[in-house]
């Protein structure tokens, strides 16, 4: 049997998130690219005054020059504005883009062809592949893509183009979809390496994460406690008299109860924590953004929604849970010892029961 894969909530898509390669370099490569850009910006404004400048690069250039030094700035003070300084960025780059190509499609043709814009287009669709999820890059470079050939079909219906014209439109959209072409095979490569690393950190038996997965999550969630001094804490569960359980009922009655406490943990987390097998009958927590008393609290709710799971034949069901907050000496092992030693310490004290660790 294929193992299951869980989508529940907020599961897959932070999953995928922390394991694609591109993510930890996006905001640093925005942070390089914004402030080139305005330079470029300005560069081109400055060059094109002796000539006049054109409506459209008398608005766009200034506007993208000052933009992209004001989104760096953001950036740079700001790293969650990522979430919406990177868009807004690209879409002021498509936007300039669209209209000083439709500008000379349909009121004034280059008498060159195509303008100089036009070698900027392949970037519009490679930073898209950079800066969002890939499916989503692909969207955008097919919708930029025939925004671009309706323009063209618009100027064609105008009756100004040339020879000189039609011969660069031809070249232009045949390259465009080499480079849309060759960014949706990228897009696949991507996406069949990070399911392949998805089903190394996946459990084959409950379709939660595993320790491996753990041991990634907690690097970065611990970065983020030791740089910004964000709290962050880790439950230990374990079921109590699992053995016992498999010696009376057999191993597929065990399987079925490990089952259903992964679906216990997957559907009372809250979105932003992250449920994982350690192995065995042994789980953990990672909560995020969760201090120590708050830690405490939502392990007694998990504690009292395993105590009331039904997984016949099996009468009775209950946990052991530890819980200790991250200090910004921790490391992903330490933390976990810390945990496990408070989980033990519950087994110790009678079972069914949430201890903490020491901060």
């Amino acid at each position: 049997m294929a193992p299951r894969k869980v989508y529940a909530k907020g599961s897959l898509h932070p999953t995928l998130e922390l394991l694609d390669p591109l993510n930890p370099v996006r905001r640093r490569m925005a942070l390089w690219l914004l402030p080139l850009g305005a330079l470029l910006a300005g560069v081109a404004y400055w060059a094109s005054r002796p000539g006049g400048v054109d409506p459209v690069d008398r608005v766009f250039l200034p506007l993208m020059g000052i933009g992209f030094l004001l989104l760096a700035l953001l950036l740079w003070r700001l790293p969650s504005s990522a979430r919406w300084a990177i868009p807004t960025a690209h879409a002021l780059v498509a936007s300039y883009l669209l209209s000083t190509l439709g500008y000379q499609l349909l009121f004034q043709p280059n008498p060159m062809g195509l303008s100089p814009a036009a070698f900027w287009v392949p970037f519009f669709y490679f930073s898209s592949y950079l800066f969002f999820p890939a499916r989503k890059a692909v969207r955008l470079a097919f919708l930029y893509l025939m925004a671009l050939f309706l323009l063209a079909l618009l100027g064609t219906f105008r009756g100004h183009f040339q020879a000189i014209h039609l011969n660069a439109l031809a070249q232009f959209f045949g390259a465009n979809l080499a480079y849309v072409g060759l960014l949706y095979l990228l897009v696949q490569l991507k996406e069949g390496y990070l399911e392949a690393q998805l089903d190394a950190y996946t459990d084959f038996l409950t379709g939660l994460r595993n320790r491996r997965y753990l041991e990634l999550v907690l690097e970065r969630e611990l970065f983020r406690v030791q740089r910004y001094g964000r709290p962050l804490s880790l439950v230990v569960l374990d079921l109590d008299g699992f053995k016992g359980i498999n010696d009376t009922y057999g191993h597929e009655v065990g399987d079925r109860v490990l089952k259903a406490l992964a679906a216990c943990l997957e559907g009372h987390v809250r979105q932003s924590d992250r449920a994982v097998r350690l192995g065995g009958e042994e789980f953990a927590v990672v909560m995020p953004e969760t201090s120590l008393a708050q830690a405490i609290h939502l392990a007694e709710r998990l504690r009292q929604k395993v105590a009331a799971l039904k997984v016949p034949p099996v009468e009775h069901l209950s946990a052991s849970l530890g819980v200790a907050q991250a200090s910004p000496t921790d490391s992903p092992l330490s933390l976990l010892r810390r945990a496990d030693e408070a989980m033990y310490r519950a087994k110790r004290k009678g079972k069914n029961r949430v201890e903490a660790a020491p901060k």
